[in-house]
């Protein structure tokens, strides 16, 4: 597959939806509360692509686990599951097909795009839904998008 240059102006993000928001106090940290001074953070992804359509499906799952300023966990987490639909225009010029037309291999330049325009998006979602809870609005740090992409940091966490 020859390597083509990402043009941002010809995607178009359809909408997205939340399809999980999740904030949990344990009972014990109620009556004690701990305050949050950090955050852990696990995230994965998952990818569907219609090239006929120039459809590409995107979810991102993030979990986030609080810790204290000495870095013990706190008894406050959240979990997040936002679906993203876009419209590539051009999706057929970063996909190549193998095994009999089976498989899809998508250019990365192309899944680095998207993955950093969720994630980003969901950054601004995270933080605005936080700003009311124990986390006092949850700022997730900046990552390199290629790494939603091959890294699940989402299983690695306790819940």
């Amino acid at each position: 597959m020859t390597q083509v240059k990402v043009d941002p102006e010809k995607i178009n993000m359809l909408g997205l939806r939340i399809t999980k928001s999740y904030f949990e106090v344990d009972e014990s940290a109620l009556e004690e509360p701990e305050l949050v001074e950090n955050i852990k953070l696990g995230c994965k992804s998952e990818s569907a692509f219609n090239v006929d359509e120039k459809y590409h499906f995107f979810r991102l799952y993030i979990k986030i686990q609080g810790f204290d300023k000495n870095e013990k966990q706190v008894r406050v987490r959240g979990e997040y599951h936002i679906d993203f639909h876009y419209i590539v225009e051009n999706l057929s010029e970063f996909v190549s097909f193998e095994n009999d037309d089976t498989e899809i291999n998508v250019d990365a330049n192309l899944g680095a795009t998207i993955a950093g325009i969720s994630y980003s998006t969901s950054r601004g979602i995270i933080l605005d839904r936080t700003q009311t809870t124990d986390f006092n609005g949850v700022i997730l740090p900046i990552i390199n998008p290629h790494n939603l992409l091959d890294k699940d940091t989402f299983s690695e966490m306790e819940n």
